[in-house]
């Protein structure tokens, strides 16, 4: 019905042309019939993750590949153009300039985060680039864009392909290249390298000719291989390819918001795993938020903040006089573990906090339904409402864990298919039925892709690049009251850059809506009663249901709005302290719908098919580098 068992066919189909032109070439031919045949021939046995001693072998062979002699260029991935925080990536990470680097992550985590101190104690060489690699940031607006397909303009969209003519004419790659993908950013490990490889196949790239460091520029640089400082880019000569000259496109590899809109109205996402019809919806945002803080004493201030002997300043968000982070305060810590609460944390277990064991109990709690905590990821862009898409698992339960630490290694490589084939057969995923990835905007969700289409040799996987990013906007549902309105969020980090780099905290419970199909009802996620009061029509559509994802999803609870919350109040008691506090950036963001679209909302794809290369005169027009809002690649 969408194309997700299109790979298979076409994958045979693609492998018997190429044993007929094998048997015409061995019969005098030189040449083959089918251009395609030639260019995918090497798909079926293609190992596209290279490791560090192979890239390290072709940069001292002068950037060729002595097999082929096929000329190497190394794109360095980082998402941040200059305007996102002090120094861009390219002068920060990419440069390997740690003073640059440490003022960025100041900005975004905080002097006292454990990320700031895991980077300051980072030594020298493991910051800089690959030496001859060309940095690719992916928010200058190419591989990354703004797109409608119908419904509503979205960023984070796949690039249409004018715009990655322009990326490849300006780094002088040619159809002939291998193209190395890489990384310099170790806080957001192969995010942008994966997202970059599934662009670049969706446009028709032959496997053969890009490849992912396993580990990106840390596993190089701790091989003992020298990285460069400095914006050095090597001599460029642009060149002139064109993604239309590739005889196919793999369109396939990506899911529209108005295909993910019909599976999840077919049932398919919801059926049992061994029900032959079953789609997997798989949500790899992380981690999972299954607490919040007790208010004992209910004065309206989370217990956590009033531990007698540690003062809280709430402008600041920092205990005893900015001395001591919620992470450090929260968590057993090696430098001074006598220091605050200590609690214990651990990475392979859900929930990773015992609750059972003072002083755990006597400060936070859990959100529980059916006997067990509701774990439901974080949005960290702009949304209107959290939950899960209809019948979406999850990377964390308390039966499996297929987070990112649980398929990769400490020092940012993928696991190999014999262990992780074991941690998705866990989670019902096996690839016998297919399988749409999704995250916040498409980023984290591409090291899914990528492990199981890749590493794990799984067919049919889709990315949906759309994501919570533009499923979480298409509401025609707002709050009447702040009953569904999702409380304050705390992200906490136990340690890092150690596996589950942060918990997310909640300043109080939250209440959980689901819309049940089977009455048309919106009802309590908890209890089951019906609930309409706090629900009213409105939202991004205004009413109008034909896009609305609210009735299409699970676990829902609003973000809050500026006109039902009101002011943001504080923590200091004076204005009564309320949990739920609107944020302009974040939340209720203005987004541009079409709400009495028709159509099948799947216009990108309409687009980029009929895309045959940009008018020789035209060059296209630059597109405009944007800022991401709530971080992310």
């Amino acid at each position: 019905m969408i194309g997700l068992k299109m790979n298979r066919s076409f994958l045979i189909g693609l492998l018997a042309m190429a044993v007929v032109a094998l048997s015409l070439a061995g019969c005098g031919s030189d040449s083959y019939d089918d251009p395609a045949v030639e260019t995918y021939q090497g798909d079926a046995s293609a190992q596209t993750l290279v490791e560090a001693a192979t890239v390290r072998t072709w940069v001292d062979n002068g950037c060729v590949l002595p097999e082929t002699g096929q000329r190497m260029v190394v794109l360095d991935c980082v998402p941040n153009p200059a305007g996102v925080f002090p120094y861009s990536d390219t002068d920060s990470w990419f440069a390997g300039d740690k003073t640059k680097v440490l003022v960025n992550i100041e900005k975004q985590y905080g002097k006292l985060s454990p990320q700031y101190k895991a980077f300051s104690n980072m030594p020298e060489n493991l910051f800089g680039h690959i030496p001859g690699a060309i940095p690719n940031v992916s928010h200058e607006g190419y591989e990354v864009t703004n797109r409608d397909d119908g419904p509503m303009l979205s960023e984070h969209e796949v690039g249409t392909g004018s715009l990655i003519d322009q990326m490849l004419q300006q780094y002088g790659i040619t159809k002939d290249d291998v193209i190395v993908l890489t990384t310099s950013r170790y806080d957001y490990p192969g995010f942008c390298s994966a997202r970059l490889w599934w662009t670049l196949r969706y446009w028709g790239f032959p496997k053969e000719n890009i490849r992912v460091l396993n580990g990106g520029n840390k596993a190089y640089a701790m091989a003992g291989n020298p990285l460069q400082k400095g914006v050095t880019l090597p001599a460029i000569n642009p060149s002139n390819i064109s993604v239309a000259d590739f005889p196919q496109r793999f369109l396939d590899e990506r899911i529209s918001i108005g295909e993910l809109i019909s599976l999840v109205d077919s049932g398919r996402t919801t059926l049992a795993d061994e029900d032959p019809d079953k789609v997997i919806v798989l949500d790899t945002r992380q981690p999972p938020a299954a607490y919040y803080f007790k208010d004992g004493d209910a004065d309206n201030i989370p217990d956590v903040f009033q531990v007698a002997g540690y003062a809280y300043d709430p402008a600041k968000k920092l205990f005893n006089n900015g001395t001591l982070t919620l992470s450090e305060f929260l968590f057993d810590r090696d430098d001074d573990p006598a220091t605050g609460l200590n609690i214990p944390f651990s990475a392979t277990t859900n929930p990773p906090i015992d609750l059972t064991a003072a002083p755990a109990s006597s400060y936070l709690a859990i959100h529980g339904i059916n006997g067990g905590p509701l774990a439901i990821p974080l949005g960290a862009k702009p949304a209107a409402f959290e939950g899960i898409v209809r019948g979406a698992k999850i990377t964390k339960t308390p039966t499996y864990n297929i987070t990112v630490p649980a398929l990769t290694l400490p020092n940012g490589a993928y696991k190999t298919k014999e262990d992780m084939l074991p941690v998705f057969a866990a989670a019902g995923i096996d690839g016998s039925t297919p399988v749409v990835v999704y995250c916040n905007s498409g980023a984290l969700a591409a090291i899914y892709y990528y492990a199981l289409k890749e590493i794990c040799g799984f067919e049919n996987v889709r990315l949906y690049d759309g994501s919570w990013q533009e499923w979480a906007n298409l509401t025609a549902f707002e709050p009447a009251d702040t009953t569904y309105v999702m409380n304050d969020d705390y992200a906490a980090f136990p340690s890092y850059p150690a596996p589950s780099p942060s918990v997310v905290f909640f300043a109080g419970q939250n209440k959980y809506f689901t819309y049940d199909p089977a009455t048309d009802a919106f009802k309590d996620s908890q209890s089951g009663a019906v609930i309409n009061d706090p629900i009213k029509a409105g939202g991004s559509l205004g009413g109008n249901p034909a896009w609305d994802t609210i009735t299409r999803s699970q676990y829902v609870m609003f973000r809050p709005t500026a006109t039902v919350q009101g002011a943001a109040l504080d923590l200091n008691g004076t204005d009564n302290y309320r949990n739920k506090t609107y944020n302009k950036v974040t939340d209720w963001p203005a987004m541009r719908t079409t709400p009495g679209y028709i159509g099948d909302a799947n216009r990108i794809r309409q687009e980029d098919e009929a895309y045959q290369g940009a008018a020789p005169s035209s060059g296209g027009e630059a597109p405009s580098a944007f800022i991401p809002k709530g971080g992310g690649c």
